[in-house]
């Protein structure tokens, strides 16, 4: 089922804007994740704010958590659509990314864990074996001796206002939504 078309409309609007300024996507993902993982069927979407570790830094990194009877079954974090351009912001995004699911791993109860990084339309899409613990996209290590892109741009190779990255973005919603109605 193709997406509504007010929410393409509004996150074309959104991208003018949020080359810069990662805030310009937050309602538009809530907006999306709410639609995508509707509360009738018992989802929810939790938005959450990760503060800076160092005091110095005001860049507080959002995410939007997707819970199925109280169980992590998703989560978007979102970045601006120029983070993609910055080898830093892609090495960051992808760090943060891996760090989130530790922290969610013993929460989840089912098969596959999909996180979604997104630098305005653009996803890089993630998922993690629960049997295995293994995640899909292997990390690149860095070395100190060099500059080293640890997280490649083509890596966020989806963009969800085409149809093709739209569709993508749907056979993800319909795995999880499978594998949810085991819970």
């Amino acid at each position: 089922m193709p997406l509504p078309n007010i929410i393409s409309r509004v996150f074309e609007l959104a991208a003018q804007d949020g080359e810069r300024d990662e805030s310009k996507f937050y309602g538009l993902y809530n907006v999306l994740l709410t639609y995508l993982f509707s509360f009738e069927e018992e989802y929810i979407v939790v938005p959450q704010y990760k503060r800076p570790t160092q005091l110095t830094s005001v860049d507080f990194t959002t995410i939007f958590l997707v819970r199925y009877k109280h169980h992590p079954v998703f989560f978007v974090e979102v970045k601006s659509s120029g983070s993609l351009h910055h080898i830093s912001s892609r090495r960051e995004a992808d760090l943060q990314m891996r760090e989130r699911f530790e922290r969610l791993f013993e929460d989840v109860e089912i098969e596959t864990l999909y996180g979604v990084s997104t630098m305005g339309t653009k996803i890089c899409i993630y998922q993690l074996d629960r049997a295995s613990r293994r995640l899909d996209l292997d990390a690149i290590e860095g070395d100190a001796r060099f500059v080293t892109d640890t997280a490649p741009a083509h890596r966020w190779n989806v963009d969800i206002m085409t149809p093709e990255g739209e569709e993508k973005l749907q056979e993800v919603v319909r795995d999880i939504k499978a594998m949810s109605g085991g819970l």
